[in-house]
């Protein structure tokens, strides 16, 4: 019965190290490194294929979905929900890495759109902001912000 207990104790004794030796490790590990960026340097993120929800400072939010057709270009369809209200759209657009600029041409509805874009953490989140547009959907001062869906 003794020894029975001292190997118990000595269980919980290793147990308990182990433990405190666990915790002491993943403290001291360097955090794990954000995701890979999956599209080419210098250019938008997310570009290649991405699915994206979107909401906007005016209460309007969507879907939208965009395919890279070249180097800062890509093609864009999106659904738009205000009220009761549903727009899609289609377009496709272009980005200035150098600047921040997109430049969205909307087949349909017919239109252009320009936003400063300001990409956000670890290529989850992208804020664009309207400075021009020839669509009375967008406004000039306008806040889009788009969230990565999985």
């Amino acid at each position: 019965m003794l020894l029975e207990g001292r190997r118990n104790g000595l269980a919980s004794l290793l147990v308990s190290s182990c433990m405190a030796s666990s915790i002491a490790l993943l403290s001291a590990c360097d955090p794990l490194p954000g995701r890979l960026r999956t599209d080419p340097p210098g250019t938008a993120f997310n570009a290649t294929t991405s699915r994206w929800r979107v909401t906007s400072s005016s209460g309007a939010y969507g879907i939208t979905r965009q395919v890279s057709t070249g180097l800062n270009r890509f093609a864009f369809t999106e659904t738009w929900f205000a009220g009761k209200q549903k727009l899609s759209t289609i377009g496709t657009a272009s980005y200035e890495p150098s600047n921040q600029i997109n430049i969205y041409q909307y087949s349909k509805p017919p239109g252009v759109v320009v936003v400063r874009t300001q990409e956000g953490h670890e290529e989850l989140m992208t804020e664009d902001t309207v400075i021009a547009s020839t669509l009375p959907q967008f406004r000039v001062g306008e806040k889009l912000t788009y969230t990565l869906r999985p």
